[in-house]
């Protein structure tokens, strides 16, 4: 291995090591120990009696309870931390996760992480037909006294949740979001500016005689009024935000979208962000041939490394509905990943979906990658792309896959390297390139790795990945 490999290994390594942000399955919380609700679910929440109901609607949903973004790569755990709805058209489908995030090495010292409760269902509730999904943390606590920090201002928030429910109600597609949390506490002894957001958070919390819920409604409106993008700042310690609660409906869809907080912890000199409390719904018309099911990737690791989604090269998806034949693209910017040991441009995502007569479909996935450069491997890729086609008959469930992927050029050490299907080329000291991998092979689909890069004490990154099924439920 080259020195300024094993270099850079020994950084990332440590780097990966403190984002690791791996989600534990925890034992079912008592009735009392469970966090009790901050917002509750709309009346007649769905009791689910085991009973799966087939609709003309396509349900999708992602609830988590933390997001860890360091320098603007998204830091992912096991994805059975998640309750998660893939496309389905069943109503009476529930996910349900509580879990335990096991926080970035540097930050273990900083927050104070309580159990988290994760929740998606499909419903049917008299004339309305949705998917909600409900995201809760009981505590979360960050700062005070750090073992080679000193003492730092503790920023505490209590009972965090937030509601995203996409819906029919009979007529039309709408959306009902929200999010709130049941205390706040700052401790903090350093100077204040008047004026500042700050200033007015500690006056806030200083009304002593106050209910706790006027004071939270009062943090709530002043994270409110702040502008877009800004913050409220803590010396030595980081900024707080709100999050959100939007959501959209027209004729074919309704999407709902809500997350509690965002923190940025700064006090470590590695800025990391926390969004808390995420919460992602989605209901649109299903065709007649079922759902979609497709994810296009630009970059993953897996393997030494905890599951990691690097920022905005993570998974673009087909909508369950599909697409009406259109193809969509999409793109991404430039990417310095891993502290940058990889850097990835020219990212650009191609997802299609048609409902054809008699109940056949067909649809296209595709990742295209223009350069992808490995300095300290002497490596360079041009021109990578993965695409997978997908088409099924109106006399058969079964999908008929085509995979195609290819690349421009490859460069290892300025000499041009050859690949065909199947193959693995040596770039010395355990590490290894391989070109095209299946993976997801099903009756309803396939998937592809256009290339999978095996580093050394680090893990495999799979690049310019692929994947499709039509589900017919």
């Amino acid at each position: 291995m080259k020195k300024t490999l094993r270099r850079a290994v020994a950084v990332t390594a440590a780097s990966a090591a403190g984002l690791a942000a791996a989600l534990v399955v925890t034992p079912t919380a008592t009735a009392e120990t469970a966090p009790k609700a901050v917002v509750s679910a709309p009346a007649g929440a769905l009791t689910t009696s085991g009973r799966l109901e087939r609709t003309g609607f396509g349900y999708k949903a992602d609830v988590f309870g933390a997001k860890v973004l360091l320098e603007g790569v998204e830091v992912r755990g096991l994805k059975d931390g998640y309750a998660q709805q893939r496309c389905t058209t069943m109503a009476g489908r529930v996910a349900e996760k509580q879990s335990q995030l096991a926080l970035p090495e540097d930050l273990v010292p900083l927050v104070d992480l309580s159990l988290t409760k994760q929740r998606s269902e499909t419903y049917q509730e008299g004339g309305r037909t949705g998917v909600r999904g409900i995201s809760t943390i009981a505590d979360i606590a960050v700062g005070g006294e750090v073992p080679g920090l000193g003492k730092l201002p503790r920023l505490k928030i209590e009972g965090l949740q937030s509601v995203a429910d996409a819906f029919h109600d009979g007529r039309s597609f709408d959306h009902e979001e929200s999010f709130g949390f049941k205390g706040i506490s700052l401790d903090y002894d350093g100077t204040v500016v008047d004026g500042t957001p700050l200033a007015a958070l500690l006056d806030i919390l200083n009304q002593v005689t106050a209910p706790v819920s006027q004071v939270v409604n009062q943090v709530i409106d002043l994270l409110t009024s702040l502008l877009p993008g800004q913050a409220i700042r803590i010396p030595g310690l980081g900024s707080l935000a709100l999050g959100t609660a939007k959501g959209s409906a027209n004729a074919t869809s309704g999407t709902s979208e809500a997350y509690a907080l965002k923190l940025e912890i700064t006090a470590t000199g590695n800025p990391t962000v926390l969004q808390l409390g995420r919460a992602r719904t989605r209901i649109s018309e299903a065709g007649p041939a079922g759902v979609f099911r497709g994810t296009a990737t630009g970059a993953n690791i897996l393997g030494d490394v905890p599951l990691l989604n690097l920022g905005n090269l993570g998974q673009r998806s087909i909508p369950c509905e599909g697409t009406d034949g259109r193809v969509v693209t999409q793109k991404a910017a430039h990417y310095s990943l891993l502290g940058g040991l990889v850097d990835v441009s020219g990212v650009t995502y191609k997802l299609m979906g048609d409902h054809l007569r008699g109940g056949a479909a067909k649809a296209m996935i595709g990742t295209d990658l223009g350069t992808v450069a490995v300095p300290t491997l002497g490596l360079e890729i041009k021109g990578l792309s993965s695409l997978v086609h997908l088409k099924r008959s109106a006399t058969s469930g079964k999908v008929a896959p085509r995979v195609t992927t290819k690349y421009l050029q490859i460069l290892h050490d300025g000499r041009p390297v050859s690949l065909r299907a199947g193959d693995s080329y040596d770039l010395g000291d355990g590490n290894f390139l391989n070109f095209k991998k299946l993976f997801d092979r099903t009756f309803h689909g396939i998937g592809v790795h256009g290339l999978t890069l095996q580093l050394a004490g680090i893990g495999v990154l799979d690049l310019a990945s692929s994947a499709g099924r039509i589900f017919p439920r």
